[in-house]
C-alpha cells in the first residue's frame, strides 16, 4: 500500500520551529581569549593485539575548506595532532603526541594504530586528535563529525565509526547523561569502552535499563586523567579483555538504554558500544550522545482537536530494507529507538517509510502489527511514545512492509529530540553479520548547515569515508533520501578521493522529492580503480539530500556502515570563541 506524498505530508500537524533540543551548560571556566582554532574529537576504543589479530586504523579525511571546489587548492589542508593514551591513562610517543601531521584537503589518509604504537605489544586505550586548518580562510573545522574516523579489522569482521567531536563549549565539569539505546542481550554481547580523554578525573554511574525503563544493572565508575575502562552490558561488570568470550547474564534480556552521568564538578567522558555475536566473532559498534542534565516537564499529548499528531522535527535515515537483494546479499533492517533525556515526560514517535518514487509505503499509524512487537504501554494514539529512559525495538521482517522492498525510514517526534538516539541495525542473514549506525538530522537542521558562506553555495556536500571498491571482494552501497520541502528533485554527483584528491566524479541520476533510493558503487566505476581507501562526498546544487553508506566486506562476509555527515554540520555551532 503506498500513499500520496503530498495527501500523507499534509495530514502531518508538524511545528517544526517550535522546539529546540536544549544545549549544554556553557563552561565553568572562561575560554582565553587568545586560544588557537584547534578544535577536538575523541575516539575510546583503540585496540591492538596480533595474537588476536585485531588491528585498528586512523581515516584522515582533511575535508574542511572554502568553497564547492576549495579542495583543489593548493593551499587547503589540515593540521592533525594525535594524542595516544593506553588503558592506564600512559601517553604515547614523544612529548605526549603520537604523531602530527598536515594533510592537504580531501586526500584521504590512513594512518595505522600498530604505526604509532612502535611496537608489537598488545594495546587497549583511547585517542585525542585536535585539528585546524591549515592557512585558509575557513578559521575552524567545519565539520567535526566527519574530520576523522576509526577502523578496526580482524580476519572475521570489521567495522568503521567517526571519532566524536568534543567542542570546546562542552569541555567543562558540568553533568551530563550519555546514552544510548542498545539492542537484545539476548541476541547480542555488548561491551562498553569508556574513555577519559582529560587532565582531570571523570567519575559517575553507568546504569542499564530495559525497553521499560526499569534499572537492571549500574556501576560507579572513577576513571583517572587519560585511562580507559571496560564494561559488560549482559553481566552489569566491569572486565579487562575486550575480546575474550565474556560469559552472557544467567536471565537472558531484551533491549534497553544504557546510560552514564558524570558527577558535577568532574569531567564527561566518551564511549563506544561493540555489538558482537561472539559465536561468530562479528561485531558492530555504535555510540552514544551527550545531553546536559535536566528535569523532564510535564506536557499534554501532542494532538491538535481533530486527534493530528502535532511534530516537532522529523528525523531520517535511508536505510530501510525488508528481504532487499543489493550486491547479492539480502539487507533487512531493525530499528532501536531511546529517549535519552527527553524534554518531556513522555516522546511521542511517529515512524512512517518512503519509497524509491516518493511515495509513503508504510505508516506505524495502519500497521496492525506494530502494536504486537510494542508493551501495551508503548503504543497510543496509534503511535509509539515512550516515558523518560525507556526505548523500543522494531523489526520490519515482523511487519507488513513488502518483501523486496528498500527505501527510508522517517521518524515524526515530539518533543525535538537527537537523531543519534535513533540507532539502524542492517543484517545480511546469509553471512549472519549486521552493523549499526543512527539517523540523520531533519530539514531544520539541514537548512542551518547551508547558511555559511564558506559553503560556497551548494545546498547538499555530504561526506562519507572508509569506502573501499574491489571487484568481488569489496563494494558499497549508497543510500539517498530527498528530504527537501520545495519539492524540488535532487540530482547529486558523488565525488571519490583517495590518498592523491579527487579519482572520479559520478552523476547518480534523479532522486524525487520525498523519495530514498540505493546505488551499488561498482555499477559505476570502472574495473580497474585502485584498491585503496576513499572518501565520499555527495553534492547537489538544489535539492537537500542525506547519505548513509553500507559497506561490504564478501571476504570476511561482513558489513559496516556509515551514516554519513553534512561537511558544515559543526561549523556554526562549534567554534574558536
Amino acid at each position: 500500500m503506498t500513499y500520496d506524498r503530498r495527501r500523507f505530508l499534509a495530514s502531518l500537524s508538524c511545528s517544526l520551529a517550535a522546539s529546540v533540543v536544549s544545549q549544554p551548560p556553557q563552561p565553568l571556566f572562561a575560554l582565553p581569549s587568545n586560544h588557537s582554532c584547534w578544535l577536538e574529537v575523541t575516539a575510546p576504543f583503540i585496540v591492538e593485539d596480533r595474537a588476536r589479530g585485531v588491528s585498528t586504523e586512523i581515516i584522515l579525511t582533511s575535508d574542511t575548506f572554502a568553497g564547492a571546489r576549495g579542495h583543489e587548492e593548493k593551499t587547503s589542508a589540515t593540521e592533525y595532532d594525535i594524542y595516544l593514551y593506553d588503558q592506564t591513562g600512559r601517553a604515547i610517543g614523544d612529548k605526549g603526541i603520537a604523531c602530527t601531521l598536515t594533510v592537504p584537503a580531501m586526500q584521504t589518509t590512513v594512518i595505522a594504530a600498530r604505526d604509532l604504537l612502535g611496537n608489537d605489544k598488545p594495546f587497549l586505550g583511547g585517542m585525542k586528535i585536535r585539528l585546524r586548518p591549515d592557512k585558509q580562510a575557513v578559521k575552524h573545522a567545519s565539520d567535526l563529525f566527519s574530520s576523522a574516523f576509526v577502523r578496526w579489522h580482524t580476519a572475521e569482521s570489521f567495522d568503521n565509526v567517526h571519532a566524536n567531536p568534543d567542542p570546546l563549549e562542552w569541555q567543562n565539569t558540568t553533568s551530563f547523561f550519555y546514552s544510548m539505546p542498545f539492542p537484545s542481550l539476548a541476541e547480542y554481547d555488548c561491551l562498553f569502552s569508556l574513555f577519559n580523554p582529560y587532565n582531570q578525573s571523570s567519575a559517575g554511574e553507568i546504569v542499564v535499563r530495559n525497553a521499560l525503563g526499569q534499572r537492571v544493572h549500574s556501576q560507579r565508575y572513577d576513571l583517572k586523567p587519560h585511562c580507559s575502562l571496560l564494561f559488560h552490558l549482559n553481566s552489569g561488570a566491569f572486565v579487562n579483555d575486550a575480546w575474550a568470550t565474556t560469559n552472557k547474564s544467567a536471565k537472558p534480556q531484551g533491549n534497553g538504554l544504557l546510560a552514564v552521568t558524570n558527577d558535577e564538578g568532574t569531567a564527561k567522558s566518551f564511549g563506544y558500544l561493540m555489538i558482537r555475536k561472539p559465536e561468530r566473532k562479528r561485531f558492530s559498534v555504535e555510540h552514544p550522545i551527550h545531553q546536559g542534565v535536566f528535569k523532564p516537564k510535564a506536557a499534554p499529548p501532542p494532538f491538535d482537536e481533530k486527534a493530528q499528531f502535532k511534530a516537532k522535527n522529523v528525523l531520517y535515515s535511508p536505510l530501510l530494507f525488508r528481504a532487499k537483494k543489493i550486491g547479492g546479499v539480502t539487507l533487512e533492517s531493525r530499528f532501536y529507538l531511546g529517549t535519552g533525556l527527553p524534554l518531556e515526560e513522555s516522546l511521542w514517535l511517529y515512524p512512517f517509510a518512503m519509497d524509491a518514487h516518493g511515495n509513503a509505503a508504510w505508516s506505524a499509524m495502519t500497521d496492525t502489527a506494530l502494536p504486537k512487537l510494542l508493551p501495551a504501554s508503548q503504543y497510543e494514539h496509534k503511535i509509539i511514545r515512550l516515558a523518560a529512559g525507556q526505548s523500543c525495538a522494531i523489526d520490519f521482517s515482523k511487519l507488513s512492509l513488502a518483501t523486496g522492498f528498500s527505501g527510508g525510514l522517517a521518524v515524526a517526534v515530539s518533543p525535538d529530540t537527537t537523531h543519534t538516539l535513533m540507532k539502524v541495525e542492517v543484517q545480511v542473514p546469509e553471512w549472519n553479520a549486521h552493523a549499526f549506525t543512527h539517523f540523520r538530522p531533519g530539514l531544520r537542521s539541514a537548512r542551518n548547515y547551508q547558511r555559511p558562506k564558506e559553503r560556497g553555495g551548494l545546498v547538499t556536500d555530504y561526506i562519507a569515508s572508509g569506502a573501499r571498491i574491489v571487484r568481488g571482494k569489496f563494494d558499497e552501497i549508497i543510500g539517498v533520501i530527498n528530504i527537501d520541502d520545495q519539492g524540488i528533485e535532487g540530482r547529486p554527483e558523488l565525488e571519490l578521493f583517495n590518498a592523491q584528491g579527487v579519482v572520479m566524479r559520478i552523476k547518480l541520476g534523479t532522486v524525487p522529492a520525498f523519495a530514498c533510493q540505493h546505488f551499488l558503487l561498482s555499477e559505476f566505476v570502472p574495473d580497474n580503480l585502485k584498491p585503496e581507501t576513499l572518501s565520499l562526498r555527495l553534492v547537489d546544487e538544489q535539492a537537500t539530500l542525506l547519505m548513509s553508506v553500507l559497506h561490504l566486506d564478501y571476504t570476511r562476509r561482513d558489513l559496516a556502515i556509515d551514516h554519513g555527515s553534512d561537511r558544515f554540520s559543526t561549523f556554526l555551532d562549534y567554534g574558536c570563541s
